[in-house]
């Protein structure tokens, strides 16, 4: 069941419905952006919020991306390992069956 939850990002108060269990995940994600806000204005001199908001939004977008291609990566190697060793084990297997 959703619940109501009050962030605060860059002053704005944003009112979401989530469930209580995400609570604290999402206070600490209005916590990161938040920060990153700051970082991104005060590093670029943007005072245009929207175009703050814009370029931080690309940046978590490009960070995702990458975090994403590298699991990816992390997957396929796995997915390779665990062939190999279903191929050991079938010729051990097959070896056995034959002795």
């Amino acid at each position: 069941m959703s619940k109501l939850i009050e962030l605060s990002v860059s002053g704005q108060v944003l009112r979401l419905n989530c469930p209580p269990e995400q609570h604290d995940a999402l206070r600490q994600a209005a916590h990161l952006l938040d920060n990153r806000v700051m970082e991104m204005r005060e590093r670029t001199g943007i005072l245009q919020m929207e175009k703050i908001l814009s370029i931080v939004a690309l940046n978590l977008s490009f960070e995702l991306m990458q975090e994403q291609q590298k699991t990816q990566t992390i997957e396929n190697v796995i997915n390779q390992k665990i062939a190999q060793l279903e191929g050991s084990l079938e010729n051990i297997l097959a070896q056995k069956t034959t002795f």
